[in-house]
């Protein structure tokens, strides 16, 4: 049976690596009838694919991933469109360079660093307060709440509003991550997007009225000649900024924790020298991928690997792959946090890279450190980890650990 027909069925989803790795062998480039687009696997070809913005587009990616829906359909979901087209991931330059130029300012090394003894300080209340138990979460009770509060801190967003921000980032996740948008997943998307805006505009009038110091007041109340954004393309932006930090961060860490897990040596050799600490990191971000894939659609005919790709084609530069490729590294499906050719392309390449990801990283280097500190060894306590049906996403939705 061929990798390409196993891409997207049976166990895909539980692990879809030894999948990528017969697809790098027989097909690296291959058309999914399933997901409606070229499949990129090679390391080099999904790097040069997410830095050549001069041949690829991004803003007909939503139109692409919806186009199997009827117009019809299309008509009841007007939230999760809008909403979506004023994403950054979703916006080509000039509009892509004044919206990230407008948030940039709040992912700078230095404010990233300022925010440092702050992060500390919230996990450790995190861990202390699931120590407690037994047995706890490691996604309910840490790897979903850290980046959540951070972000909430961030943005100055209520954090009582946590909950509903995982609920609406889910519920998007559903619409932008599958690999197939069902008509219950946009049905769902559309409600949970009306939801997240309308609390949204409440919050605007809040902010307007009494400024604080999050990045959303500051945007809000700015000189409106600096940027000239609208209330929906904040709306939109500040959507993407909690989708793409709950999704990036709270599977970095469930990976991170499990790759720890399935390979004990590797984890003896890291609490034997925590400065692996980063480097167990980057090896995660390579060996399992909380992102894995990004999309283009081909502004140009071009040809992929001898492939003829038409304009206006979806291509999914496939992360997951590339970070697997053995032509990139040696023996790449080991977990090793002391490799020698490290190198990942989860946060992106070119102009769409991640903005937040130092925050991602820094975020997860102090988590693995405290839970390496109050955690003498890691125990997997069952039921085993599942992993969500989706393309462009892998974390696990539970990681029960033992305290004893």
């Amino acid at each position: 049976m061929s990798g390409a027909s196993k891409f997207l069925v049976g166990d895909y989803f539980k692990d879809p690596y030894p999948v990528y790795r017969q697809l790098l062998e027989e097909s690296p480039i291959f058309w999914s009838d399933i997901a409606r687009a070229w499949i990129v696997c090679p390391f080099d070809e999904v790097e040069n694919g997410l830095n050549s913005d001069d041949i690829y587009n991004q803003s007909e990616r939503m139109t692409k991933a919806s186009s199997h829906l009827t117009k019809e359909q299309l008509e009841t979901l007007p939230n999760i469109l809008t909403n979506l087209s004023n994403w950054i991931v979703f916006k080509d330059p000039p509009g892509h360079t004044r919206l990230r130029r407008l948030i940039s300012k709040a992912f700078t090394p230095r404010a990233i660093t300022a925010f440092e003894p702050r992060i500390e300080e919230i996990v450790s209340n995190l861990l202390d307060e699931a120590m407690k138990k037994d047995v706890f979460d490691l996604v309910k009770d840490f790897s979903f709440q850290l980046p959540s509060i951070v972000i909430c801190e961030l943005m100055g967003i209520p954090l009582e509003k946590q909950w509903d921000l995982k609920r609406w980032s889910d519920g998007i996740a559903g619409f932008t991550a599958s690999a197939r948008v069902t008509t219950e997943q946009a049905a769902y998307a559309e409600k949970v997007a009306r939801e997240a805006e309308e609390y949204l505009m409440e919050l605007f009038k809040e902010l307007r009225a009494r400024p604080n110091n999050g990045l959303l007041s500051k945007i809000l109340n700015a000189p409106h000649e600096e940027d000239g954004l609208t209330d929906k393309e904040i709306a939109g932006l500040t959507i993407q900024l909690f989708f793409a930090g709950f999704e990036t961060t709270e599977g970095l860490i469930g990976n991170m924790v499990l790759a720890l897990i399935n390979n004990p040596e590797q984890e003896k050799l890291l609490r034997s020298n925590y400065e692996l600490i980063p480097a167990a990191v980057e090896e995660t971000l390579r060996h399992d991928s909380s992102i894995q894939k990004q999309s283009r659609v081909a502004s140009v005919d071009l040809e992929i690997l001898g492939k003829q790709v038409k304009k206006g084609d979806y291509v999914h530069f496939m992360i997951g792959a590339a970070n697997r490729d053995p032509k990139k590294f040696s023996n790449p499906d080991k977990f090793d946090i002391a490799r020698k050719d490290a190198a990942n392309v989860s946060f992106g390449h070119g102009i769409h890279f991640c903005i937040g990801a130092p925050l991602a990283r820094l975020d997860a280097k102090i988590a693995l450190r405290q839970l390496l500190e109050k955690m003498p060894k890691f125990f997997l306590h069952e039921p085993k980890p599942t992993f969500p049906e989706l393309l462009a996403i892998r974390k696990p939705l539970h990681l029960w650990l033992s305290t004893k």
